[in-house]
């Protein structure tokens, strides 16, 4: 029995050392190819739109340091050219009885409910042995990542095919993991980003094409729609933790007709704009959902101390680094928020 347990740890030490292994190859070449920002822009090389949007991550990431607070380091002061795929995927692994998915933890990052792959193919082969394991699996591609800190991250060449406003997301909301990170708290973290890389890329359009223009009308009716869109996934999610926790012998049966149910129900959303169309055709699963929290779980309670701060988003910034260096976090903006009122 002793043999059998250390052949299965070696195995399984093998098994991690091999995905870390990727992980730091896959970072050290895209290092390795990085170059200046200065000098892809001296040598001429690159479309006049390439050239643009370069410039306008320098012009983004100066806007996230000086009026949000972020720390910005060397992040975004080199290209790399990875021509058309995404810099790497992350595979997402939930069990089908329960929105609890798999984590992973990691020395700094702490716990993460995915992994990172570089190579698209042992991304799919990992799936795949979940998939036959039994689990419910989302592989999706990845645009952009934060390595808080630990390299200087730089700017993809993906990431010039983005428009203005989701290219200023993006940054701000890479830079707000480089700031502000709680480790093993994942969903405050992804959930913080992705509020501050919203409320920072509206104040950039606003103040750039001013509160009345047609861009800015735009993302505000996206953003209503994205409250539409949160609520109609929440209740959904309810639907479902309900399910899981029955005594129904049924569920993963049941569970499809909810997911039925819920492609029929998002024809009725009172939405305004054509974001969220391609719901109908996504692989709806217990992975998908689970991701899908871990991004937006938090949202509104970071909206809360936004407002809090008279929507001042650099004394917002403020606020979560202070919480996130506390003992207790969660307890300590509770608190927070209790005394702000």
């Amino acid at each position: 029995m002793v043999r059998l347990f250390g052949f299965l740890l070696i195995l399984a030490l093998g098994s991690e050392i091999g995905y870390l292994y990727q992980l730091l190859k896959g970072q050290v070449a895209l290092l390795w190819r990085a170059e200046s920002i200065e000098k892809v822009l001296e040598a001429g090389k690159l479309s006049p739109d390439q050239r643009a949007k370069l410039e306008l991550v320098q012009a983004i990431r100066a806007f996230a340091q000086r009026e949000i607070g972020l720390n910005t380091s060397k992040n975004y002061t080199t290209y790399v050219d990875i021509e058309r795929g995404p810099v790497s995927w992350n595979l997402v692994v939930c069990p089908k009885d329960r929105l609890e998915p798999l984590e992973w933890s990691y020395p700094v990052v702490g716990a993460v409910p995915y992994r990172g792959y570089f190579d698209r193919a042992k991304a799919e082969e990992a799936r795949d042995q979940y998939v036959a394991e039994g689990y419910d699996t989302y592989l999706r591609p990845v645009g952009a990542y934060s390595t808080l800190g630990w390299f200087s991250d730089p700017v993809l060449s993906s990431m010039l095919r983005y428009s203005e406003g989701n290219l200023v997301d993006l940054i701000i909301h890479e830079l707000t993991h480089a700031t502000v990170w709680i480790e093993g708290d994942v969903t405050f973290n992804e959930s913080l980003a992705s509020f501050v890389g919203e409320a920072g890329a509206l104040m950039w359009l606003q103040r750039k094409y001013g509160t009345d223009s047609e861009v800015v009308r735009r993302v505000l009716d996206e953003r209503a729609d994205g409250v539409v869109f949160l609520k109609f996934m929440r209740d959904i999610a309810s639907r479902l933790d309900s399910l899981y926790q029955s005594d129904s012998p049924q569920k993963i049966t049941l569970r499809q007709q909810i997911f039925d149910f819920a492609r029929t129900e998002f024809r009725t959303l009172p939405l305004k704009t054509e974001l969220y169309a391609r719901f109908p055709s996504w692989e709806l699963n217990n992975a998908r959902m689970a991701l899908y929290r871990v991004y937006r779980e938090r949202t509104d309670v970071f909206a809360r101390v936004y407002l809090a701060c008279d929507n001042d988003l650099k004394a917002t910034v403020e606020v979560l680094r202070r919480c996130a260096s506390a003992e207790n976090p969660g307890l300590w903006l509770e608190e927070w928020l209790r005394k702000t009122g």
